[in-house]
């Protein structure tokens, strides 16, 4: 919980007479929304710019734009490995033919 906040993840409120953390509801939500988002493997910069913009915005809609952003840049990602790969499938297939599959 600390490297969250220190990172901009988490942003809980103090207490001002004994500086413990204070967690809200929203807290909570933001905790379990960074859960996933590591889970999938972002970063925790990443993660804390969209907690940002949820926060700022504080609205479901903010979320969902970054969220479809965050699908397109995968599913970009994603297609150019798969054309990597076949590329190197086929390099290695001139090299050795032998190492062809099927």
């Amino acid at each position: 919980m600390r490297t969250w906040e220190r990172a901009g993840v988490l942003a809980p409120r103090r207490d001002p007479r004994t500086g413990y953390r204070q967690y809200l509801a929203r807290d909570v939500r933001d905790a379990e929304l960074a859960h996933l988002l590591r889970r999938g493997g972002q970063s925790l910069d990443t993660i804390a710019a969209v907690l940002g913009e949820l926060r700022d915005a504080d609205s479901l809609e903010a979320l969902a734009r970054t969220l479809e952003r965050w699908r397109r840049d995968l599913t970009s990602r994603g297609m150019a490995r798969l054309y990597a790969a076949g590329q190197l499938s086929a390099c290695c297939d001139a090299l050795d033919p032998s190492t062809r599959a099927g």
